[in-house]
């Protein structure tokens, strides 16, 4: 972003701070203009942004304070260079957690066939939330939906490793994913990861042009099954639920409403919260989790004592990422957290095996062998 344009265009009048869950002082901006301009060294702590996008649907100048913390993010890269959290997610990096998870346990890969409906599950939902992918896949068979799957590190679609300034998977495994995508026959390509949907929906034609097929979010995907007939949510799940509006999916690539017309046709279910509006970031996003692992679990645990304190039974999300941080940031007595596709499955009579006692043991086990003097959340700390 241009730092001069940005100067002269806001207006300080604090609002995108207002609503920021990690920055307070008007200061700040100034200090990122100093930084990106002159190369003055910012006087925050910029890895603390969640890169949520709130301050940009706030702005009534249509700026993003996001984008300056990631235009100074990037010349600290090129002042300091990578670090282990730039690479954890680089399928080349030795310690990647995805390599690491799939010598812990079986990752859930699937052939590469062909079909006109391809599956893009993403790495995270391929090698740790697992649930993820064998509740849509399974919905798509209930649904009598002809698909395959493109799952592997191999086919990482860059996006997380991007956003640490790490442009280096994107720009390698971008063309060779269009390219397969292409040799098996995609007319349409379903992505789970609200990362992956924004790389290939998003990114991808920007920087490698048309891409010859569609690309549609699981979420949408399942309303238009729902629409059609092909799947009639049953009366096995219901409650109070409170949906959980993932950055990149909403605030990033605008779905806000499919989610919600699932779970509404769910029986029994009472949908908390039918707008967007004071929907907020687990904290996972922008390296916190990685960077400041207590503040990114305190953050989503205050989610769990506001959905609680409402009188909510459960959580509902469709991304990876928020499903793993709701799911460690869970109090004992909290509401129960499920993946969109995950709750869908359950309305008809099909309960996913789960632990999710393992699953918050298996990610501090891949973080503290992919990033050095890591720490553990600590929840009865003041702070971090």
């Amino acid at each position: 972003m241009d730092p001069d344009q940005f100067d002269e265009t806001c207006t300080r009048c604090g609002k995108c701070l207002d609503v920021c869950p990690q920055y307070h002082e008007i200061e700040i901006i100034d200090s990122l203009i100093d930084n990106i301009r002159y190369g003055k060294e910012v006087e925050y702590d910029i890895s603390r942004c969640f890169t949520c996008s709130l301050c940009e649907v706030e702005c009534p100048q249509q700026l993003s304070l996001k984008l300056l913390i990631k235009d100074a993010r990037l010349k600290r890269i090129e002042a300091m260079g990578f670090s282990d959290i730039h690479y954890l997610r680089d399928p080349s990096y030795e310690n990647n957690i995805f390599k690491t998870a799939a010598s812990i346990e079986e990752p859930l890969l699937f052939e590469h066939g062909k079909a006109d409906i391809v599956y893009f599950p993403g790495c995270s939902s391929s090698y740790i939330n697992k649930n993820m992918v064998r509740a849509i896949t399974r919905l798509m068979e209930r649904a009598g939906v002809k698909f395959t799957v493109l799952n592997g590190l191999e086919y990482c679609c860059g996006l997380t490793s991007a956003g640490t300034g790490n442009l280096r998977v994107i720009e390698t495994n971008g063309p060779k994913i269009i390219a397969k995508l292409r040799e098996m026959g995609a007319k349409r390509v379903v992505a789970s990861c609200p990362g992956c949907f924004m790389a290939l929906s998003k990114l991808y034609p920007s920087m490698f042009g048309d891409l010859g097929f569609e690309v549609v979010q699981a979420s949408q995907f399942l309303a238009e099954l729902i629409e059609k007939g092909a799947l009639v949510p049953g009366e096995n799940a219901g409650g109070r639920v409170f949906y959980h509006d993932p950055c990149h999916l909403t605030r990033g690539a605008g779905v806000y409403h499919e989610p919600r017309d699932v779970l509404e046709r769910v029986p029994g279910t009472t949908l908390m919260n039918p707008g967007p509006n004071g929907s907020a970031c687990c904290g996972f996003g922008g390296g916190v989790r990685m960077n400041h692992p207590t503040d990114s679990i305190k953050t989503s645990r205050r989610e769990h004592e506001q959905v609680k304190a409402m009188g909510g039974d459960i959580i509902i999300t469709n991304c990876a990422g928020c499903r793993q941080n709701l799911i460690e940031g869970r109090p004992e007595d909290g509401p129960q957290v499920f993946d969109l596709a995950e709750y869908l499955l359950l309305s008809l009579g099909e309960s996913l095996p789960r632990d999710d006692h393992a699953l918050v043991e298996l990610i501090n086990e891949l973080y503290s062998r992919g990033i050095r003097n890591y720490k553990r959340p600590d929840l009865t700390s003041e702070s971090e």
